[in-house]
């Protein structure tokens, strides 16, 4: 084995053929003195030439030039002339003595770096336990109507209810069976009395108006003749008057017919009725002989608290003959 020392690698020769140790921190350097650098430039300036070979393994050392270089292992080799002298170096400061200081405080975090490249994506991992039941959600919205299911058994009866309200008032039946025979009337008046009827069907009648008059028999005589629609103009004399009036009451209230003569109400002769429910029919009726001492008109004053009624109407005058 070569006997090469491990400080050759590291630590190669100088100018003057020597190896100085590695400086370390904690190693002082110091320089050669000046008799031995004498020394080594006499030895480096002789023409002798050496021959030599390399040892071996067993027993031998290797052998060195005069340079200091050692000579390699199994080779022969003759050591050349050595190159002139040169120049004499200055003379260097002995080195410091140093010595590693600790170590100082670790420096501010340096600014994230940009992030890197997404990495490979990794096996799936195995699967978790099964976890715990969430809590009940909120309740939904109803589902669609389900199927009509089978009919069941018939409950028993129940309890007997209220009497509801009365019934609208139905359509008008068919014409009934003549009724018997009446009695006798009153004597009746001479053929040349006067006499004029007026009637009216269905007539719409608001809450306060004129009776509307629509003459039927006609007095050809003219002690009673139809002004206006609404008036009737009678000659002096005595008169027989009736009038019939019937309705269907929308609600609960009254009616009521007042005849006026030239202006003048005649509330002796007025005649009032009041329906205690919806749909309740009202029938008002008069009868009197009044005397008209001069020629005069007369209307009659429709009132109602039951708001637009419907009437049926039928009015009568007829003048007295006196002789």
């Amino acid at each position: 084995m070569n006997n090469y020392n491990a400080n050759w690698m590291f630590n190669p020769p100088n100018l003057f053929g020597m190896r100085i140790p590695n400086r370390n921190c904690n190693q002082n350097v110091a320089q050669p003195s000046s008799d031995f650098i004498n020394e080594t430039n006499t030895a480096l300036t002789d023409d002798s030439q050496h021959t030599g070979t390399a040892g071996t393994e067993e027993g031998s050392s290797s052998r060195y030039c005069e340079s200091g270089m050692p000579e390699p292992s199994g080779a022969s080799f003759e050591c050349g002339e050595p190159d002139p002298m040169g120049p004499r170096g200055e003379y260097s400061s002995p080195g410091c003595s140093c010595r590693c200081g600790e170590s100082g405080p670790m420096g501010p975090r340096g600014e994230p770096g940009p992030p890197g490249c997404p990495g490979e994506r990794g096996e799936p991992g195995p699967m978790g336990p099964r976890g715990e039941p969430g809590p009940m959600g909120p309740r939904g919205e109803p589902g669609p109507p389900g199927c009509s299911g089978e009919r069941g058994e018939s409950g028993p009866q129940g309890v007997t209810g209220a009497q509801g309200p009365q019934g609208a008032t139905g359509p008008m039946g068919p014409r009934g069976e003549p009724g018997p025979r009446g009695p006798a009337g009153p004597p009746g008046y001479p053929q040349n009395s006067i006499f004029a009827s007026f009637s009216g069907k269905e007539l719409i009648m608001p809450e306060s108006a004129s009776l509307p008059l629509k003459i039927q028999i006609p007095d050809i005589t003219q002690n009673i003749s139809l002004c206006n629609s609404c008036s009737v103009a009678l000659t002096p004399g005595y008169y027989v008057i009736s009038y019939y009036i019937s309705t269907v009451m929308k609600r609960h209230g009254f009616i009521k017919l007042t005849p006026i003569f030239n202006d003048c109400k005649q509330t002796m002769y007025t005649a009032y009725a009041e329906a205690e429910k919806r749909k309740e029919i009202l029938v008002i009726s008069r009868y009197f002989i009044i005397e008209i001492p001069t020629g005069s008109t007369l209307f009659f004053a429709w009132h109602s608290s039951a708001g637009v009624s419907k009437i049926n109407m039928n009015l009568s005058i007829e003048k007295l003959y006196r002789q």
